[in-house]
């Protein structure tokens, strides 16, 4: 049992992280961008 929680918390814990590497890279990505597209996406 409790190598099935571990593994929920690991599994959590990744996507949360993966998540937010997703928007930080959409945030590098605007700022990189020409000013005239930063609002392209949304």
């Amino acid at each position: 049992m409790k190598k099935i929680l571990v593994g929920l918390a690991l599994v959590a814990i990744l996507c949360a992280v993966g998540g937010a590497g997703y928007r930080f890279g959409q945030y590098l990505a605007d700022r990189a961008a020409p000013t005239g597209q930063a609002g392209a996406h949304t």
